[in-house]
């Protein structure tokens, strides 16, 4: 979906800490339960009794069209009580819608509120369909969700209770259920950043039985992107991220990207990534035509999209000028994304800070280079970027583009 990966605090708070947590965990927390749980583990495929309403649904949230998805997943609760996934959708679907308009704390309010009613649902359905998995994943999913609610008010304790418990009946489902390929992406998110953490980290997973891999967990992850029944969606939004911000390999994304824009022609962010793919890969005049849609589309979506999507638009736009070797235009639109970022994703934001400071090295402005430079590598997110800022630290951009 839009909201995205990575590091999820707006960066004036990207310095918080605690003495429970590594700076690995919390990153892991906010990836995972930040942008899997939008509908990551729908996993049927017109099987159950309300899949063709439910579908519509999820197809109308990913269009951009809050109202509408929120409509038809709440008359589908009513009409088809026993399907799997109704009830947690129905919830991550008023808590996006809420985000739209509402305050950070009070979207928190929304969705604590709706999953304490879920919660019992899910208990119930569990116990009325014991034999079947995916009543479990859905029940393991809604407890996950949980975290997402205290991480974002800094609950360490309770974030990493909730997180355990809800992975723990994924993880018990993938393990006795191999042939659930959407079950296949939480799994490879886990190992894929996990592998990417700390030592203490990566003896936690192991634990479970799962590998800290980056291979594997990209091998996961892709398996769901093309196999999965519904987790299609999500995996691919998050292997774009990926593979733009993590990996450093946009051909890659843009393959993700390309099919997540044919099915969602309205959803802004998948075509931010879509465009940031097209540029990463000297699809300039492709670029061009995108961008000016953009333009166009951002007066269209609502006021809090606007506040987070036009700093993201401001530095794709920096991007496709220094592609072009203006790089003072190139500094203006960067500087104008930075100063005006307010997203909660601190990913873009460490990107920009990375190209405001090739810019300025480009520019013969060193000084202000390496000022750019600590301020991505203080973000302290796993972005590629940061590895690059360290090496322009000690060594002055040169390349071209």
């Amino acid at each position: 979906m839009n909201l995205e990966v990575g590091s999820y605090y707006h960066p004036k708070d990207h310095r918080s800490n605690n003495k429970f947590y590594s700076i690995s965990i919390k990153r892991m927390l906010r990836f995972y339960y930040f942008s899997l749980f939008f509908f990551s583990s729908i996993l049927a495929s017109d099987y159950y009794e309300g899949d063709f309403a439910v579908k519509e649904g999820v197809y109308a949230f990913y269009n951009y069209d809050f109202d509408q998805a929120v409509n038809i997943l709440t008359k589908a609760r009513k009409d088809f009580p026993d399907h799997p996934g109704v009830h947690l959708i129905w919830a991550a679907s008023r808590w996006v819608k809420a985000q739209s308009n509402l305050t950070i704390e009070e979207t928190y309010n929304r969705l604590e509120s709706d999953l304490k009613d879920i919660e019992y649902i899910y208990s119930d359905l569990t116990k009325k369909y014991p034999h079947d998995p995916v009543f479990k994943l859905y029940r393991g999913s809604a407890i996950g969700l949980k975290a997402r609610v205290t991480l974002g008010r800094k609950q360490w304790l309770r974030t990493l209770s909730y997180a355990y418990k809800g992975f723990n009946i994924i993880e018990d489902v993938s393990k006795k259920h191999p042939d659930i390929i959407d079950a296949q992406l939480p799994i490879g998110i886990i190992e894929y950043y996990a592998g990417m953490s700390n030592s203490m980290l990566k003896w936690a997973i192991k634990l479970y039985g799962l590998n800290a891999s980056r291979d594997l967990g990209l091998q996961k992850m892709n398996l769901a992107a093309e196999s999965g029944s519904w987790s299609w969606i999500e995996a691919k939004s998050i292997l774009s991220n990926v593979y733009l911000w993590v990996e450093d390999e946009p051909i890659l994304a843009l393959t993700h990207s390309k099919d997540l824009v044919k099915h969602f022609p309205k959803n802004y962010y998948f075509k931010l990534l879509h465009l940031e793919s097209c540029i990463r890969t000297n699809n300039l005049s492709v670029s061009k035509v995108i961008i000016k849609e953009m333009e166009d589309d951002l007066s269209n979506l609502l006021s809090n999209q606007v506040v987070w999507y036009g700093p993201y638009l401001l530095y794709e736009k920096a991007l496709y000028f220094f592609k072009k070797d203006e790089f003072k235009n190139a500094l203006s639109l960067v500087n104008q994304a930075v100063n005006s970022y307010a997203a909660e994703l601190d990913i873009v934001l460490g990107n920009a800070y990375l190209l405001q400071g090739k810019c300025f090295d480009k520019l013969g402005k060193r000084k202000q280079a390496k000022e750019s430079y600590n301020m991505c590598i203080d973000l302290n997110n796993l972005s590629d970027a940061i590895l690059k800022s360290k090496t322009y630290l000690k060594n002055p951009y040169q390349g071209s583009k």
